[in-house]
């Protein structure tokens, strides 16, 4: 019987909730380097370890397409990630909603300073380059560049690059003659080049980026994480946090949000692709 106690212990610590074996993983969405992301959300990682009793171990993937691949598999079990991709994952695979965060996003549409190009309509002939096809700026950029009659394939020629500072380097590059990025992206982009740039246009807001949990994470964990995660921000810590990374702070998800994100999900296979 002594030899059954402890098994038995553990058993039920696991059931309900209150302790992990393994580290938790948070997924972030490959939208910088890995070197960026790590910097970027440490804190949040190391802040969730102290305030909900669990460890938690960043990582992500190489690119969007694994990203959302892992996702799938449960490889994660926090996830922060694009709106669409985590309406996805809520949808398909059980993944339970933790919030938003409370900086929505925009495509924001930038040209060379020289170019002589200011609005939209002035892109009719000319090349845009775009966060890959996944990525739910890349679809608001296109659905912007549709409103003001230009048709990608037709009188406007869309590059799908890597990542959103690959299609910003690609303007600076003379690689293209405009570009569409998230407004996180431009906001935070500061290196040499930047003020040869000038914003011609943006799009409506999106929500930003979503947090949610994989189903099989229990309950109580999810709770504890929820009630850390929407504390964080109070803190000094947090408050630093959500300033460097733009987000702000961490919203409840409406109803309002889900019907907007869901008008960019038509062109979203099961697998998270095009």
């Amino acid at each position: 019987m002594r030899t059954l106690l402890p098994r038995l212990i553990i058993a039920v610590l696991l059931l309900t909730g209150k302790a992990m074996a393994e580290p938790l993983r948070m997924g972030v969405f490959p939208y910088h380097s890995p070197e960026q992301l790590v910097r970027l959300h440490k804190p949040l990682k190391d802040y969730l370890s102290h305030a909900s009793g669990q460890q938690f171990r960043l990582v992500s993937a190489p690119d969007f397409d694994r990203f959302i691949q892992r996702t799938r598999e449960g490889r994660y079990d926090v996830v922060i990630t694009a709106p669409h991709l985590g309406r996805t994952a809520e949808r398909e695979d059980g993944y339970r909603w933790l919030g938003f965060a409370r900086r929505d996003s925009r495509a924001v549409f930038v040209a060379r300073e020289d170019a002589g190009l200011t609005t939209l309509e002035h892109l009719s002939g000319y090349r845009v380059a775009m966060p890959p096809e996944v990525a739910i700026i890349h679809q608001v950029a296109v659905h912007q560049l549709r409103k003001h009659g230009l048709r990608p394939g037709a009188n406007v020629s869309v590059i799908a690059k890597k990542s959103h500072d690959a299609a910003l380097f690609a303007v600076l590059r003379g690689e293209a003659d405009a570009a569409a990025i998230g407004l996180p992206t431009w906001r935070r982009y500061d290196l040499p080049g930047k003020d040869s740039l000038r914003v011609i246009a943006q799009s409506e807001p999106v929500p930003g980026f979503a947090i949610l949990v994989h189903p099989k994470l229990p309950a109580s964990i999810a709770e504890d994480i929820r009630k850390a995660l929407y504390r964080f921000e109070s803190t000094p810590g947090g408050s630093a946090y959500f300033d460097k990374t733009g987000l702000e702070g961490i919203r409840a998800v409406s109803k309002q949000d889900l019907e907007q994100i869901d008008r960019y999900l038509s062109g979203i296979g099961a697998n998270g692709r095009h």
